[in-house]
């Protein structure tokens, strides 16, 4: 029976320190809980009016480029904060990249870059510049803006 006496208390204090480290667990499949401030961005090619080989191309240059840039996280459709249509159009000689943003399902920036197929990998580059300014911005913004 002393025994018992002496462990209770120990017992008490183990148990108080399990209870406030499940207090302090965050709940890590909550979608308020996020690791990072870099904005959730998914991204869609679509080929008009065919996925030719320099299409392909020039999506998987575009894809590549986004790959190796950290100023987001690439996810898929049902998680992204941002989601990024882009249209890839081969009309003769010439390409046109065509990419619509969307902010939580609704739209707020169109951007076109177009040019001839010799070019693709300066229209790539620029069309990535442009992604980056224009979804780093506007996080940017939404960050700051009391909700």
């Amino acid at each position: 029976m002393d025994l018992k006496r002496r462990l209770f208390p120990i017992g008490i204090a183990l148990f108080l320190i399990a209870m406030l480290f499940v207090s302090w667990t965050p709940n890590w499949e909550s979608g308020e809980f996020l690791r990072s401030t870099k904005p959730y961005v998914s991204f869609d090619y679509q080929f008009e009016p065919s996925p030719t080989q320099l299409l392909r191309d020039v999506a998987e240059d575009v894809d590549n480029r986004l790959d190796v840039r950290h100023e987001w996280h690439k996810v898929s459709e049902r998680e992204a904060q941002y989601d990024v249509v882009i249209q890839l159009i081969e009309s003769g000689s010439a390409v046109q990249l065509d990419a619509t943003l969307y902010r939580n399902d609704e739209r707020f920036e169109h951007i076109v870059v177009r040019g001839e197929s010799e070019v693709k990998n300066e229209l790539a580059d620029r069309l990535v510049r442009l992604l980056t300014d224009r979804i780093e911005s506007d996080h940017a913004q939404q960050s700051t803006s009391p909700d």
